[in-house]
């Protein structure tokens, strides 16, 4: 009933229809297409939406759609690695669950300071 809410509701507060703790992210990738960015941005709420899926919304018209694509377990590591260097969405690919120790490892370093901060500490 929550994501037929949300698509058939257009007013102000649709989107925290998708925030409430019953809406379901099973099958949520079958809506990567649609004209909506609202719409695709569930397609990044599915847990199982495919990576070249993800891959193909970080290069959303959107830049919320882009960011929460960043953001996805899915993303495939090139794609994600690339993202650490992209302006508008380093920050949302700097929280993608996915990346691995020794890149946080990297991007807790300080510039100038080959070791960087004891980033054991902050892991």
């Amino acid at each position: 009933m929550l994501p037929r809410s949300f698509l058939e509701y257009t007013g102000s507060g649709r989107a925290h229809l998708a925030t409430r703790p019953n809406f379901p992210t099973a099958r949520l990738a079958a809506f990567a297409d649609p004209e909506d960015p609202e719409v695709r941005a569930l397609a990044v709420r599915d847990p199982e939406t495919a990576p070249a899926v993800v891959e193909r919304l970080t290069r959303d018209p959107d830049p919320a759609v882009r960011a929460a694509a960043a953001r996805h377990p899915n993303l495939p590591r090139p794609r994600l690695t690339e993202l650490l260097d992209d302006e508008e969405l380093a920050r949302p690919a700097a929280a993608n669950p996915a990346l691995d120790v020794a890149e946080i490892r990297r991007l807790a370093r300080t510039p100038g300071d080959p070791a960087g901060p004891s980033v054991d500490t902050l892991i």
